[in-house]
């Protein structure tokens, strides 16, 4: 949130896959719930992989929606991480203010 309030996130797992939910979009839905529309950062963790937990594609999208220059952490299983922003991990990418541009033409 832009204040300094933290949220939290879990991934809801279902058998068919597409009807699952990532913990980022859990977050942050749970976060527009309570009011808050506006973002500093988010921050992936995870201890089943030895690698930076990125956030998937819809991830992706879905944090765009609100803003492309929030902060994304990614970390690793023993604690060390990757910062990149939301513009990073989804370059020239379709947002919110691409359809008020289409809707004053």
């Amino acid at each position: 949130y832009e204040s300094l309030n933290s949220g939290l996130g879990c991934n809801v797992e279902n058998a068919c896959y597409s009807a699952g939910l990532c913990a980022e979009r859990t977050a942050i839905s749970k976060a527009v719930s309570e009011g808050h529309k506006s973002f500093k950062a988010i921050a992936i963790a995870s201890d089943l992989e030895d690698r930076f937990i990125s956030p998937c594609g819809a991830c992706r999208q879905f944090m765009r929606e609100f803003g492309s220059q929030w902060d994304v952490y990614m970390s690793k299983s023993d604690g060390s991480y990757k910062l990149m922003t939301v513009e990073e991990l989804l370059p020239s990418s379709f947002g919110p203010d691409d359809l008020r541009a289409r809707e004053n033409h």
